[in-house]
């Protein structure tokens, strides 16, 4: 059988043909780089959810509206287990909370509304009823999410965990006004504030973030920030630790106010243990 030559014509075709595949391999190759860097952005987003370029804390794009602004965010409105909110009358229940947090590095990545901090080992971890929940960030809010009879604190500091099954736990600590943190300070360096220092990296002791008591009460909730996804697990302790006037001020002066008002219990029980 003798090879087929094409006509001019023919060749024409096939060129046009060739520089179609060349146009169309490029474009699904840019599409495929896109969606993986949105998930690679989730993926070590899991404090903030969504993009903060379309909803704020005050004004129209404030929480009032966030269910408006896009059909995403209809739980802000919708959902019946939102977060956070004003803690009084509790249950006693028993809680087994291990807490792991040691010395780890941390990159901060300075947002439009907080300032948050992505572990680069896995050194810290919770361990809630036997299951292991290693941290995924933590970030914070002023004044305080979460209310203790009606009364906000300074700050309030959430850490974020998420299991093997993508379960998130999400442990609340509240900041008043005292004594210097050491830690906090390292995070809150006008270097490292600075946007144009891509070395943003520092050495956290957590541990100096966590209360001394052991007295917290949990609740099933919501991220406070959109879309408003339901079923964290939320644990907040009671007592607040301390920062100094200068360093709640200091980070006032950068994020503030950026905290979402208290929610309807609509029914829920909150269960106190130690």
């Amino acid at each position: 059988m003798y090879p087929i030559i094409p006509t001019k014509e023919g060749q024409n075709i096939m060129y046009y043909f060739f520089l179609f595949g060349i146009l169309f391999s490029f474009i699904l190759s840019s599409c495929s780089n896109n969606h993986v860097a949105q998930v690679v952005h989730l993926t070590n987003s899991t404090a903030s959810e969504a993009s903060t370029e379309d909803w704020s804390y005050s004004g129209k794009t404030g929480p009032t509206y966030w269910s408006l602004i896009n059909k995403e965010y209809a739980l802000c409105a919708s959902g019946k287990e939102q977060s956070p909110i004003n803690i009084d009358r509790v249950q006693k229940k028993s809680l087994p909370l291990g807490i792991n947090y040691h010395n780890g590095l941390f990159k901060i990545e300075k947002e439009q509304y907080t300032v948050t901090l992505i572990p680069l080992n896995n050194t810290n971890s919770i361990n809630l009823n036997g299951t292991n929940y290693p941290l995924q960030a933590f970030h914070f809010h002023t004044p305080s999410e979460h209310t203790i009879n009606g009364v906000h604190s300074d700050l309030e500091i959430h850490f974020i965990h998420e299991d093997m099954k993508k379960s998130v736990v999400s442990i609340s600590v509240l900041v008043n006004s005292g004594r210097l943190n050491k830690e906090f300070q390292k995070i809150m360096n006008p270097n490292l504030m600075d946007e144009d220092n891509e070395e943003k990296i520092v050495k956290i002791n957590l541990q100096s973030f966590i209360p001394y008591t052991s007295k917290k009460v949990s609740y099933i909730g919501s991220f406070t920030t959109p879309p408003c996804t339901e079923g964290i697990k939320w644990i907040v302790f009671n007592k607040p630790i301390q920062f100094s006037d200068e360093q709640i001020h200091f980070y006032q002066n950068y994020f503030n106010p950026n905290s979402r008002p208290v929610q309807p219990l609509n029914g829920r029980v909150l269960f106190e243990s130690w």
